[in-house]
């Protein structure tokens, strides 16, 4: 396109140079046509470049598809800052030091961290829910597929997978079916249930218990009944 453009210039240029060797030798009717089709090319030329600058604008401003522009949000992230409040509940319960406590104390201590989240994330893992992020390289779904597997057949619990993501968890690791719900159930009452589950039933506060399936188990019952109101405003 831009080669033919610029032959068409000459022509023009061409044309127009042509018309006044004419007009200098007394050619009056050569002038004219010369003219005529130097104004023609000129013409031409204008209404190309005119086309390739709305092609090149179009290029510009054409939205790119959602899912290249689409960055996964977090809808947890903790990054360790709940490990403070949980390592002083802990140390109170059980009469120590945070520099006393083992290994396996503080992994303990990270349960206690995350178990504002780790129940919802069992029942979205029980339920195949879940999904490898976008964002997730090939070794890195590889990974979360298999610590899922793991989850779901109760051989670790969640809080390893939190451990494994620095306490993030997206949004688009929640299939569709179930996305909106899990966000708006999570920011909305999911809180403040666990919240009396922990002090009815565990007796503790929040950031100051361990993960036990018997427990999510015990609490589970308010997601489902949760989820079944969703489902059932969805199909009225």
């Amino acid at each position: 396109m831009i080669v033919a453009v610029v032959l068409i210039q000459i022509l023009a240029l061409g044309h127009f140079f042509l018309s006044l060797v004419a007009l200098m030798n007394d050619s009056l009717s050569g002038f004219i046509i010369l003219l005529v089709l130097g104004l023609f090319w000129e013409g031409l030329f204008i209404h190309f470049v005119r086309q390739m600058i709305k092609e090149k604008s179009v290029k510009i401003e054409e939205p790119q598809p959602a899912d290249a522009m689409e960055w996964a949000e977090n809808l947890y992230d903790d990054h360790g800052l709940n490990y403070s409040g949980a390592c002083e509940q802990y140390c109170r319960q059980h009469g120590k030091k945070e520099e006393e406590l083992t290994k396996e104390e503080k992994d303990i201590v990270w349960e206690y961290a995350y178990d504002d989240f780790t129940y919802l994330l069992m029942w979205i893992i029980e339920n195949d829910f879940y999904q490898p992020s976008a964002d997730f390289d090939e070794d890195g779904a590889r990974d979360a597929r298999a610590y899922v597997a793991k989850i779901k057949r109760r051989e670790i619990n969640p809080t390893a997978y939190l451990n494994g993501n620095d306490g993030i968890f997206l949004e688009d690791e929640i299939k569709k079916e179930a996305r909106a719900f899990v966000i708006g159930y999570y920011k909305g009452p999911y809180m403040d249930e666990l919240r009396k589950f922990s002090k009815d039933t565990l007796h503790a506060e929040l950031h100051g218990f361990p993960f036990r399936f018997e427990d999510y188990d015990a609490f589970k019952a308010h997601i489902d009944a949760a989820y079944e109101a969703y489902v059932k405003k969805l199909e009225s």
